[in-house]
């Protein structure tokens, strides 16, 4: 196996990559989490609120692990499958749920 070395090449398809389909991945996962918490969607809830930090969070972690891809296409890939999947999740358990 190759050893890997960190640069900073494909800068710009990583961060466009932590943009476009990690936002989504975000939404999809704090989605999934106020699925199985039954949160409401009143905004001056506390469970709410919690949610919507929690989408800023998540993404401030998404953003500076995009780097750590070995380059853009991959980051992409990786980043859409898993928004895909976690779409998928929320659509199956909110499915569930009704």
């Amino acid at each position: 196996m190759r050893k890997y070395t960190y640069t900073s090449q494909n800068w710009f398809a990583k961060v466009t990559a932590a943009v476009v389909p990690g936002n989504i991945l975000t939404f999809g996962l704090v989605g999934v989490i106020g699925v199985l918490s039954h949160v409401d969607s009143d905004p001056r809830t506390a469970s709410a609120q919690f949610l919507t930090w929690l989408t800023v969070l998540l993404w401030c972690i998404i953003l500076p692990t995009c780097f750590l891809f070995s380059n853009g296409r991959r980051a992409w890939n990786y980043l859409s499958i898993s928004a895909l999947c976690v779409w998928g999740l929320f659509f199956v358990l909110r499915g569930l749920q009704a």
